[in-house]
């Protein structure tokens, strides 16, 4: 199959997210695309995913996307494992009916470069068609990028995946900082990969979003973050509305975001206190999180990143996953930044302690800067190093 010459003009860039559990890959993908179109603002550039909350993550932004029929996951005992989608179709069957929509796009769109996220095969080898009839072409272009701290998955270490990155890959982008993380990281992947990564830096959504929205001078007590359901987190979220109901509304309001799943009597509870206000995640999480003195979210990396970017104070809830990239990850930052970040582990916190560190960040003021001490440029640098490999 070779691509077919049309007078359109081409796009210039195709970003691609798997979806399925949080919001962390297309999060990532969002900032890059936000970075592209607001630095090289002449370039055609595409987003494209399954994820529902796409739109929200861009916001105002201009950034297109495409949508495919969103993955579903559910995680039990730390390891997630695919169930059928929305739409009806099982896990299996989603992913060749996305493999054939993705060849589809790839064929219409007649991109210059792809970049990836995660993993070079794609989610449920999605992406393999594409790379077989492109590939090897030198029409199109295909990068990897990578977050930080990869953790045990399987889907970036098996031979099939390290077969088609060296058949049709040519460039590695690691989103993390070697000042923070060490070199282990850049080596592990260097070595994995037999190629030397490109280090971005961190890459923050919200640092991003920001040049495209007004500033906002209200002012919250914390911004709460829940974007996913595992079978622990309802325990979780009862001892944080215990905590919440504690401080009595005393240090200001309170803005919760919350994923699908939630049980409804923990709603319930959260709209009787008229200091809480609980809503889904949406563009307006930016706004929340900037204005607010403190934060609780899950330790995945787009959450840990956003709060560093904001240079407010935040306690991470370490979900226990298989993988375990939060466990390693969130060692390197509380390391670094013993000051900005508690953790906390999900199954194994009590109403006790989280209420005294709550508490504790409501009631202290911190005002050190973290610039210099960690790179959060990573979505710009990626910008960049795409930009200049363009034809």
């Amino acid at each position: 199959m070779t691509i077919k010459q049309e007078k359109t003009p081409r796009l210039d860039l195709l970003l691609y997210a798997h979806d399925g559990r949080g919001l962390g890959h297309v999060a990532r993908t969002v900032a890059i695309g936000l970075a592209v179109r607001r630095l090289y603002a002449e370039l055609r550039v595409l987003l494209v995913t399954g994820c529902r909350q796409t739109g929200e993550l861009i916001g105002p932004a201009p950034l297109d996307w495409l949508k495919l029929p969103a993955y579903a996951t559910k995680v039990v005992a730390g390891k997630s494992r695919g169930v059928g989608g929305l739409s009806g179709f099982s896990d299996q069957a989603l992913g060749q009916i996305r493999a054939n929509q993705i060849l589809h796009i790839v064929e219409c769109y007649r991109p210059r470069l792809v970049l990836s996220d995660h993993t070079p095969q794609g989610k449920h080898k999605e992406l393999v068609p594409s790379l077989e009839a492109f590939g090897q072409t030198d029409d199109i272009r295909w990068l990897l990028g990578m977050r930080g701290v990869i953790g045990g998955v399987k889907q970036t270490e098996s031979a099939h995946a390290l077969d088609h990155f060296r058949r049709f890959y040519s460039g590695l982008l690691w989103y993390g900082d070697a000042a923070i993380l060490g070199d282990e990281h850049k080596k592990m992947l260097a070595k994995r990969f037999d190629i030397v990564p490109v280090e971005c830096g961190y890459v923050s959504r919200l640092s991003e979003l920001s040049y495209f929205l007004p500033a906002h001078n209200q002012s919250y007590a914390c911004t709460v973050s829940v974007p996913w359901f595992d079978e622990h987190t309802h325990d979780f979220l009862e001892l944080l509305i215990q905590s919440i109901q504690r401080t009595d509304g005393k240090y200001g309001q309170w803005r919760i975001f919350l994923g699908e799943g939630a049980d409804p009597s923990h709603l319930s509870s959260l709209n009787r206190l008229s200091y809480c206000t609980v809503e889904p995640f949406s563009r307006h999480y930016l706004e929340a999180s900037s204005c607010s003195k403190m934060a609780v979210i899950f330790g995945g990396y787009n959450s840990l990143v956003d709060v560093l970017a904001l240079n407010i104070p935040a306690i991470a809830i370490m979900r226990s996953m298989e993988d375990l990239e939060q466990q390693h990850h969130l060692e390197k930052l509380t390391l670094a930044f013993p000051d900005k970040i508690t953790v906390l582990g999900e199954q194994k916190c009590s109403s006790t302690v989280l209420y005294e560190k709550i508490l504790f960040y409501l009631q202290s003021s911190f005002s050190s800067s973290l610039r210099g001490a960690i790179n959060l440029s990573g979505a710009e640098n990626a910008a960049v190093h795409i930009a200049a490999l363009l034809p």
